[in-house]
């Protein structure tokens, strides 16, 4: 960006609260915006979205007075595509990151065409940003590894008053313009946003429940909120009606065995879902409906399968008597007592949200020259991120410098670009498996008949479909360990909830039979897809095959809503590649999870 001997470099400062940058495709992209989606995309290239953008045009001393409409044209380009094309160069990992403020100094010759000095303008933008997320200051940015993460920090922020991050919330999308006063209205902004997010409502309210607590949850949402979470999780009213209606005790010999099974499952649900625990020790006294709701998302959190389709018979009832045991305080049976009040919650902390915060402009001998373009209003990258780790509250970054002569750094400059960069830093998510392409088999799901054939099942009726997953995965890879990744991540499980298959009840003759026969199925349809006309081996060569296609090694992340497997580009294979075994899967509505593969 050196000037031409010809005229004098004209400092352009642009900056501004509020910058966003995606590693992903944008789904929007321009001066004002963001780019949305309801899970994280692929690392692909990075995105700028700016929510304000302000230029101040400083001409030289000796230049004299500078036409401020001289960088329109400039700006135009930037915009359209210069920005864009200079971000494709940036190396940030997946993921939201998202910068309160940028403010920067960048010396332009305006003697120079409007292309030109857009690439200028665009790469000194970019290196402010990459600069900045590599020093990686706590404070200096926001980081989300996808939309998810994003959602669980706002809605745990707006259920306690901490709302520090709130600018950061509305860049990504998360809440928007018509949405409810996320101040004065924290439970309408809450089921605003979760309105848009539906697939990863579950997950986000029970790690937000984690972070925040229940209780701080319920003062937000009340009874309405609750209720209307729950209608949105199940198009089946059955599963919140049971709640208030009078318990009808079965006779005879085959109700009782349909009894048995329903308390058996409601039991493995309540004892394998975190929310179920925080729902038991909040000593919160909810009303039957509000006990009905709860029990909806337990099943959308462990077994969203069933809320496919209508309850079996008492298991509505049974897990909403269970959330409220011992640990907790329940409420008299049949009691209708009413919560705390909607909107209620603890006062916010006095943190002033960076966005409104001013930003001291350079004084002294380091300020920009006269003839500065001072701006106001870049935002910053987003990027995917991982489970709720809260980021750090955001200030407004230092701006990057180039040193000076004597090895000084003046403020609000851009420094050169030089030799490769450090990443930045990311923390490491995920477990090494040797059967990570185990997870291929969810291409051959819907052909073998899942998640009804478990469903349909009497045999399998007392255990959660993820249990029934892991057993099926067992059969198939007898080598792999019982708490391998790969297995758990088949049945839709991380390994903070291993126990909750691994160390279950033993199986049941007439269970063995079933997931067996099931395992059987699954392996000849997939060998099929694999092999085509060539199939017809024995189910053990069957099974062999399935075996081989498992067996690669990776990494996977599994938690909840969201389970990711990466793998090395040089394990790609040709058959499964064709037999398009190793397409995203997406959103998995029975297993309550988005399923993605990244090669790397």
């Amino acid at each position: 960006m050196s000037p031409t001997p010809a005229t004098p470099p004209t400092p352009a400062t642009p900056s501004g609260p509020g910058v966003t940058a995606d590693s992903r495709t944008p789904e929007h992209a321009g001066r004002r915006g963001t780019a949305v989606s309801e899970a994280p995309g692929d690392a692909a290239r990075p995105v700028l979205v700016v929510d304000r953008l302000s230029v101040i045009l400083r001409p030289a001393a000796d230049t004299g007075a500078a036409d401020p409409g001289r960088l329109r044209g400039p700006l135009r380009h930037a915009l359209g595509g210069g920005l864009e094309a200079a971000l494709r160069a940036l190396d940030l990992p997946p993921g939201r990151w998202c910068l309160p403020r940028l403010d920067l100094t960048v010396p332009l010759d305006l003697a120079r065409p409007d292309p030109a000095l857009a690439r200028s303008w665009s790469e000194a933008v970019a290196a402010a940003i990459e600069e900045t997320v590599r020093e990686g200051r706590p404070g200096t940015f926001v980081h989300y590894r996808h939309d998810g993460e994003a959602l669980v920090d706002a809605i745990a922020g707006l259920a306690t008053g901490r709302t520090a991050r709130l600018w950061a919330w509305r860049q990504t999308g998360i809440l928007r313009a018509g949405d409810p006063d996320p101040l004065a209205s924290p439970g309408p902004a809450i089921l605003a946003a979760l309105d848009r997010h539906p697939r990863q409502t579950p997950a986000a309210l029970l790690r937000a429940a984690e972070r925040a607590g229940l209780a701080a949850l319920d003062r937000s949402l009340g009874r309405a909120g609750w209720q209307l979470l729950a209608a949105r999780l199940t198009p089946d009213a059955a599963w919140t009606a049971p709640a208030a209606g009078v318990r009808v005790t079965p006779t005879g010999a085959p109700d009782r065995a349909a009894r048995a099974r329903t308390a058996t499952l409601a039991t493995a649900l309540v004892a394998a879902s975190p929310l179920a625990e925080l729902i038991r020790s909040s000593r919160l006294r909810p009303t039957a409906s509000v006990r009905a709701a709860w029990a909806v998302l337990v099943v959308a959190d462990t077994a969203p399968a069933l809320l496919l389709r209508p309850p079996p018979a008492g298991l509505a009832r049974e897990l909403a008597e269970r959330l409220c045991g011992p640990a907790g305080a329940p409420a008299e049976h049949g009691a209708d007592l009413a919560p705390p009040d909607p909107g209620v919650r603890p006062a916010p902390e006095p943190v002033p949200s960076p966005a409104a915060a001013p930003v001291p402009a350079p004084t002294g001998p380091a300020a920009a020259p006269a003839g500065a373009v001072r701006g106001a209003g870049v935002p910053a990258p987003v990027a995917a991120a991982r489970p709720p780790v809260a980021p750090a509250d955001p200030v407004a970054p230092r701006v990057p410098v180039p040193p000076g002569a004597d090895g000084s750094r003046a403020r609000g400059t851009v420094p050169p670009r030089s030799g490769t960069p450090a990443r930045p830093p990311c923390p490491a998510a995920g477990v090494d498996t040797g059967w990570t392409g185990l997870l291929f088999l969810f291409a051959t799901a819907a052909e073998t008949g899942l998640p009804d054939r478990v469903l349909d099942e009497p045999d399998l009726a007392a255990r959660p479909l993820s249990w029934v997953l892991h057993r099926v995965a067992r059969l198939l890879l007898p080598d792999a360990a019982a708490e391998d990744a790969a297995l758990l991540a088949l049945a839709g499980l991380g390994p903070d909830r291993a126990a909750t298959v691994t160390a279950a009840a033993p199986a049941t003759p007439a269970e063995r039979a079933r997931i067996a026969e099931l395992a059987a199925d699954w392996a000849r349809v997939t060998a099929a897809r694999l092999h085509g006309e060539r199939t017809g081996g024995t189910p053990l060569e069957e099974v062999a095959a399935v075996a081989a296609m498992a067996r690669r090694d990776g990494r996977i992340t599994a938690e909840p809503g969201w389970i990711e497997a990466t793998l090395s580009v040089a394990t790609t294979d040709p058959a499964v590649r064709r037999a398009g075994l190793d397409l995203d899967p997406g959103w998995l509505g029975w297993l309550g999870a988005v399923v993605r593969y990244r090669y790397v």
